[in-house]
C-alpha cells in the first residue's frame, strides 16, 4: 500500500493527470470519456437508469450491470451511492474543465449539451403521455399522488426538468448548421407533447422550474428570430 501510494504525483493535479491518461489508454478509453463529459455537465447527479439513458454510447450495453461497470472504471473521478453518479469530489469536476478540458470535451462542451439535450427529446417524446400515474382525475393533489412501483418517469424525470437547459447550452438553436433542425424537433415535440411535458413536470414537482424554462426558451427563440432577420 505504502509503494502504491508513493508512485501517486503530489498534488490533486497531478494526480487527476495521472488517472486521465490511464482511462485515455483503456480499452473503454472512449465510452468512459463520454460518461465523464456527460456526467461533468449535467445538473444535478443522475441514476444509473437516467445516466443509460441519457449517455447514447451506453445503449448498446446489455444491462444496468455493466454501466455501473463502465461507472467504475471512471472511479479516480465519479463514484455510486445507492445507484446515483456523484462526482468523487468538486475539484475532480473542476479538473475536467480546466486542466483536461481538450480530453474529456474533444468537441467542445456544447456538443455535450447538444447530445443530452436530442437524448432527452428522444426520451420524453417516447414516455410521456396523458395520465402518466393513471390518476384519472383532474386537478389531483399533488402531495396525494403515490410513486408507481413501476414508474413511467423512471428515465425522464431528468430530461423533463433539463432538456431546456441543454438546448441553451448547445447553442443548437442559434447555429447557422443545426438551428433549423434544433428548432423543428422542438416545434415537433411542443405540438404533440407540451401537455404530457407539464403533466410531467408536475409529477415531478417542477412546475415553477417549467415556467422558467419556457421564459428561457422564448428568449432564445427571439434571440434566434432576431438572428434569421438580421441575415
Amino acid at each position: 500500500m505504502l509503494n502504491k501510494l508513493a508512485s501517486f504525483p503530489p498534488g490533486l493535479d497531478s494526480l487527476y493527470k495521472q488517472m486521465m491518461d490511464q482511462i485515455s489508454k483503456s480499452d473503454g478509453a472512449k465510452i468512459c470519456q463520454q460518461v465523464l463529459a456527460s456526467t461533468a455537465i449535467l445538473y444535478r447527479p443522475v441514476t444509473i437508469s437516467e445516466l443509460a439513458a441519457l449517455v447514447e454510447q451506453l445503449e448498446d450495453l446489455d444491462d444496468l450491470e455493466s454501466v455501473r461497470e463502465i461507472v467504475s472504471f471512471c472511479g479516480s473521478f465519479l463514484t455510486l451511492r445507492e445507484d446515483i453518479v456523484y462526482f468523487v469530489h468538486q475539484s475532480a469536476k473542476d479538473f475536467l474543465f480546466a486542466r483536461a478540458y481538450h480530453k474529456a470535451f474533444p468537441d467542445g462542451s456544447e456538443a455535450v449539451h447538444r447530445a443530452i439535450f436530442s437524448r432527452s427529446m428522444a426520451i420524453l417524446s417516447k414516455t410521456l403521455h396523458r395520465d402518466m400515474y393513471n390518476l384519472e382525475a383532474l386537478g389531483y393533489p399533488i402531495e396525494n399522488v403515490k410513486l408507481p412501483k413501476t414508474d413511467p418517469l423512471l428515465v425522464s424525470r431528468y430530461p423533463c426538468v433539463y432538456w431546456i437547459d441543454h438546448l441553451c447550452e448547445s447553442k443548437a438553436l442559434t447555429s447557422s448548421v443545426g438551428g433549423l433542425q434544433a428548432a423543428d424537433v422542438v416545434n415537433d415535440f411542443l405540438r404533440k407533447k407540451y401537455l404530457y411535458w407539464l403533466e410531467g413536470l408536475s409529477l415531478c414537482k417542477s412546475v415553477g422550474k417549467g415556467i422558467v424554462l419556457m421564459e428561457n426558451l422564448w428568449s432564445l427563440v427571439q434571440v434566434c428570430c432576431t438572428r434569421s432577420v438580421s441575415l
